[in-house]
């Protein structure tokens, strides 16, 4: 979360609120079984991105744009984007 904070896209508030968010629901939704975990960080993904243009909204932020990336980035770390990827690459999306 550092690099993000370091980004200077939001501010720390908001950072945690959809990292929270993005937590939250990414492992709520994960506990139901119905979506397969490799699927897991792009879902985060699309949540935080959701969740940055609430915040951005509630917060009165006037610049979208970095709210989005920086919901983009949060998700993509909240839910560790990085073994979504290797999932993919691994098995080319398919699960044994």
């Amino acid at each position: 979360m550092n690099i993000i904070e370091g980004l200077n896209l939001i501010d720390v508030t908001q950072l945690l609120t959809i990292a929270i968010l993005c937590y939250v629901t990414t492992n709520a939704i994960k506990n139901t079984g119905k979506v397969s975990t490799q699927y897991m960080p792009f879902i985060s993904m699309v949540l935080g991105l959701l969740f940055s243009i609430l915040i951005a909204v509630v917060f009165h932020d006037s610049e979208m744009g970095k709210a989005i990336i920086a919901g983009l980035l949060v998700g993509g770390f909240t839910s560790g984007m990085f073994d979504g990827i290797q999932g993919f690459l691994n098995d080319g999306g398919t699960s044994e």
